[in-house]
């Protein structure tokens, strides 16, 4: 090569262009590396967010003689009973550890007995207000409180 010849116009184009292509797959790597983690985290509240639309407890009857709350599930799936606490109308309510109680499956034709003492918390006179807490069995994390409060369902009702 002679003093004052430079390197050729195809030569300076292929770096560029090599150059350029590198750049532009680093980027789309990235940026579809990152849109992947976020459709993950994103599907992942969704399915929190439905199986708590599906998720239905009732109150069927409280049977005071013999201490027993009966409940039933008519949703479309199962759930985990996190406090069941009867307290009364005038006060406030009890604090509450978020704590696997029971297991109630999804069926039309079940009911399930919860305990007064044991399962079900009682406390003062009445007229009661009987407060359930519940999380889908698909969502329910027995190492994090804080997430199943968050996703829970909280049935109220007068007694």
């Amino acid at each position: 090569m002679k003093k004052g010849e430079g390197v050729s116009y195809v030569v300076s184009a292929a770096i560029m262009t090599a150059v350029t292509v590198f750049l532009g797959l680093f980027l789309w790597g990235v940026i579809s590396g990152w849109a992947g983690v976020s459709a993950v985290g994103i599907v992942a509240e969704t399915n929190k967010a439905i199986a708590q639309q599906r998720s239905m407890l009732v109150v069927e009857f409280i049977d005071w003689e013999r201490g027993i709350v009966w409940v039933s599930n008519p949703g479309k799936v199962d759930l985990v009973i996190l406090s069941c606490t009867i307290y009364p109308r005038s006060a406030s309510p009890p604090p509450i550890s978020y704590q696997e109680i029971a297991r109630v499956s999804a069926s039309m034709n079940t009911a399930y007995p919860l305990e007064m003492g044991s399962k079900c918390q009682l406390d003062g006179e009445k007229p009661y207000v009987i407060e359930i807490r519940a999380i889908a069995l698909t969502i329910y994390n027995p190492n994090n409180p804080l997430e199943n409060a968050q996703w829970m369902i909280v049935v109220r009702q007068n007694v």
